[in-house]
């Protein structure tokens, strides 16, 4: 392998050529001082290269582009200028550089270009030197999927996918602005310095692919064979770092049992502060989990191995929970059972929870309402990069509930493989989980240590003065449970009424919970009162004058966020009131002004997908569209589907139901007398799905996977699938085409699923038969999505039923061909292509 790399270089090592003068001069060692005009993000490089003795004809301009023959020079230096044995197998290679390309060929790091020949004057690439490190490195492992933030990936020549991958994955290299990683400039001195730099510093990622592959062996929903293997699992973990470890058996309202995992190191002190770090175990029904949430569960095992020797005048947990994905309720029965005591001595949580994903880059902190609290503020200080956010979907959100500041640390974006069958290990960023890991543990250093004073007061302040800051763009789900709610908010309420309802037969209970919220950009709390049918959200009044609101002032706080209101009356009772409505994130606020003090409810509000916004025509998979936001949309579809593949979609609109409803969907062309046409399509997105009201994007990856899952629809809806004249729609089974694909999967997955009420009967059952728990709804969308985590993961390696769905796409060669089409075009082909020496 090395021997055909070595190969490939020599022929892509091609560029022009610069004088064998000014390689010399530039190779003159201790020709001077270096220059102090050194970019600042390169400094530590330069520093570094001083501490190892490089040379001071590279630290004397960070700018000079290095050449075949001193990026060997380089190397050789930065590698300590070991010992070298026999002279470089090339005829044109003499001077200062002859033991260094000597070591380099030796090694298999650079090799000649035929003939003999080295060419050491020849400027070297960003992608030729990324190969060259690359091979240095030893062809470390990495995840695919870094270069599709790049729109000009596809000047990558294909032998340089794999090294500059692992670069960008690894963070070696960044880009050259937002998304130009400019594969083909010349490296710089400075550039590649920092690169060496960096390549040395890298952790081991063997302990982390080990546990990763533990954990992700079966899938570890509560109650099953695959959770309690992942609990003995952590246990012999933790024993073995030197933790007391203890089981906390939790059984849920089916009666099924999970467990959660503590690891403690205890302080010195016995009334020391308590720091939590967590993550949870268990996984979606339909996953093996990596993603979510084997990744945070390794990182916190990374964590727990870096912390186990360090002294601490803090209590250390290590507490990985189950049953998270089912309301976050094995941490909510770990935080029930702390004593008032633990309590008042724990100081803050991290959780660990969906890190490295494919489809998402980067990484940030949040908290259950976006506000800092002292945890985020010190996780943000360690790195710069962690963006703050808004999250309350795990379990930081139990400690929150219980007066303890907490946060979520995550990947940015849902990422391609959420909760489907195809989120396994192999599919991760293992860089990005160790960085996240090494991110927590270096802010808990600074918290244990014996120099750093105690946060407990603060940390009080902040758990025990939280308040939910209800903003604009948090969506409130009305119909979710109490203890969905609840864990949404971050907050515990006070019953405050209780009444029943009953008529012929039927008989309803409301619950009224009191919780104390910021609403509207106020500072102060207000008064909220949740009403609860049968255990479900359905109202929410504010009464702020209980807490010496007036209306004006409230008023105030809805103009700035709302404008004027849409409706101005008097209700029945003649007091004055003030209605806005909230589009795009589906509440109806009404303000009235009453003598016993103002009061506002929230309601739902909803607007149907007839709602288009714009609709633009499609020809040949090409369309005219100016507004800059909407061309984006679909410039986004046409970076994904290949142009063949657009041709059968004749309308591309975009409409809105609100955020965090619909986000897209397709149909066949209506001709006039109102008859679909499966020949031509229509694909609609949501427009405040992908974008906020201020036009910022929001999570694209999420917006990926639901274009490939509607042209699953297009491609297995299509003529070529269904005879219209036969069936009456679409879906109906009578019209599936003797010998189409979609006949052929329908008949061996769905046959015996007559209805869709069946098949969710045996998804309860079964789980693992879907790739996701959306597909189980219908058939026509458990083939859309097994086509769309098809073209996103990997070939599947199990036997479960899911699995073998996933297989009956890959036995298609044309399947397969569109998936290596979409795949490139997003930017996860990492295909090796040797060529021959010239």
């Amino acid at each position: 392998m090395k021997k055909a790399v070595s190969i490939l270089l020599s022929a892509a090592l091609t560029a022009s050529a610069v004088s064998p003068a000014f390689a010399a001069d530039r190779l003159a060692l201790g020709a001077g001082d270096r220059s102090a005009d050194w970019p600042a993000w390169a400094e530590n490089a330069r520093d570094w290269a001083e501490g190892r003795r490089v040379s001071d004809s590279f630290l004397r301009d960070p700018e000079v582009i290095l050449t075949r023959g001193t990026t060997a020079q380089l190397l050789y230096e930065a590698a300590g200028k070991p010992t070298v044995t026999g002279a470089p197998p090339f005829t044109d290679v003499s001077g200062p550089c002859a033991d260094a390309i000597a070591w380099a060929a030796q090694n298999g790091y650079l090799a000649g270009i035929g003939g003999g020949l080295y060419a050491p004057d020849r400027p070297v690439t960003r992608q030729e030197f990324a190969a060259i490190l690359f091979q240095r490195s030893g062809r470390p492992q990495a995840a695919v999927g870094g270069l599709s933030p790049y729109g000009d990936r596809g000047q990558i020549a294909s032998w340089a996918l794999t090294p500059l991958n692992w670069c960008v994955r690894a963070g070696l290299m960044a880009g050259k602005g937002i998304d130009r990683l400019a594969p083909t400039d010349r490296i710089t001195t400075a550039e590649a310095l920092l690169m060496v730099r960096k390549a040395g510093e890298l952790p081991d990622l063997s302990r982390l692919r080990t546990d990763l592959e533990a954990l992700t062996a079966a899938h570890r929903p509560i109650g099953s064979q695959g959770e309690q293997a992942a609990v003995q699992y952590l246990k012999e973990r933790f024993a073995g770092m030197g933790y007391e470890v203890t089981l906390q058996p939790y059984t849920d309202e089916q009666g099924r049992a999970g467990t959660n995992v503590i690891a403690v190191k205890k302080a010195a002190r016995a009334n020391a502060d308590i720091l939590v770090l967590s993550a949870h175990h268990d996984s979606a029904p339909t996953a093996y989990g990596a993603n979510d949430n084997a990744s945070g569960v390794a990182a916190l095992l990374s964590a727990a191995e870096a912390m186990k020797d360090v002294e601490t005048d803090t209590e250390l947990r290590f507490v990985s929970f189950t049953d998270e994905e089912n309301g976050k309720n094995g941490s909510r029965f770990y935080t029930d059972a702390l004593t008032e005591k633990e309590l008042e001595r724990m100081i803050g949580d991290a959780q660990f929870d969906m890190m490295g994903g494919l489809g998402a880059h980067g990484s940030m902190v949040c908290t259950a309402d976006g506000q800092a609290n002292w945890v985020s503020g010190l996780l943000q200080k360690k790195d710069g990069g962690l963006s703050l956010g808004a999250e309350t979907a795990s379990d930081h959100s139990s400690f929150q509930l219980a007066g303890v500041p907490s946060v979520l640390l995550m990947q940015k974006d849902r990422g391609y493989l959420y909760h489907s069958a195809a989120d396994t290990a192999d599919q991760l960023d293992l860089y990005a989980i160790a960085n996240a890991a090494s991110t927590a543990v270096s802010a808990v250093k600074e918290v244990v240590s014996p120099d750093t004073a105690s946060y407990r007061t603060l940390a009080r302040e902040q758990g025990r003065g939280y308040a939910y800051c209800q903003t604009k763009e948090n969506v409130i789900y009305f119909d979710s449970s109490l203890r969905d709610t609840e864990a949404y908010i971050g907050a515990s309420g006070e019953l405050v009424d209780h009444r029943e309802v009953s008529g012929n037969g039927w008989s309803d209970s409301y619950d009224t919970y009191r919780y104390s919220m910021r609403w509207f950009g106020g500072e102060e709390p207000m008064n909220t009162y949740y009403e609860y049918r049968n255990g479900y959200l359905q109202g929410i009044e504010v009464r702020p004058g209980e807490n010496g609101y007036t209306a004006a002032r409230v008023g105030g706080l809805l103009e700035a966020m709302y404008g004027q209101p849409t409706r101005i009356g008097t209700d029945r009772n003649g007091n004055p009131y003030r209605s806005w409505q909230d589009e795009i994130y589906g509440k109806y606020i009404t303000l009235t002004d009453a003598a016993a003090g103002c009061t506002v409810s929230v309601s739902k509000y909803a607007v149907g997908i007839s709602n288009t916004l714009a609709a633009y025509p499609v020809t040949d998979g090409q369309a005219n569209i100016t507004d800059p936001e909407d061309k984006k949309v679909w410039d986004l579809v046409c970076s994904i589907l290949p142009e063949e593949n657009r041709k059968k979609i004749t309308q591309f609109q975009l409409f809105t139901d609100g955020a965090s409803n619909i986000l897209a969907y397709t149909s066949p062309i209506r001709d006039e007398e109102g008859r679909a046409d499966n020949t031509r399509f229509s694909i609609s997105i949501d427009y405040y799905d992908v974008y906020d009201e201020n036009g910022v994007p929001r999570d694209w990856s999420k917006l990926t996977y639901t274009i490939l899952h509607e042209y699953g629809h297009v491609l297995l809806e299509d003529e070529t699938q269904i005879d219209l004249s036969v069936s009456k729609d679409t879906h109906d089974p009578a019209g599936f085409i003797t010998g189409s694909f979609r006949k052929a999967f329908y008949d061996k997955f769905w046959r015996d699923l007559s209805t869709s009420a069946s098949a969710v009967s045996d998804y309860e059952k079964n789980p693992t038969h879907y790739v996701s728990r959306y597909g189980a709804n219908y058939f026509h969308e458990d083939i859309a999505d097994t086509f769309a985590v098809f073209l996103l993961g990997g070939k599947p390696a199990g036997d479960t039923v899911a699995e073998e769905k996933l297989n009956f796409f890959w036995a298609d060669a044309d399947m397969v061909a569109l998936r290596t089409a979409v795949r490139e075009n997003l930017g996860l082909g990492q295909r090796e292509v040797p060529q021959p020496a010239s």
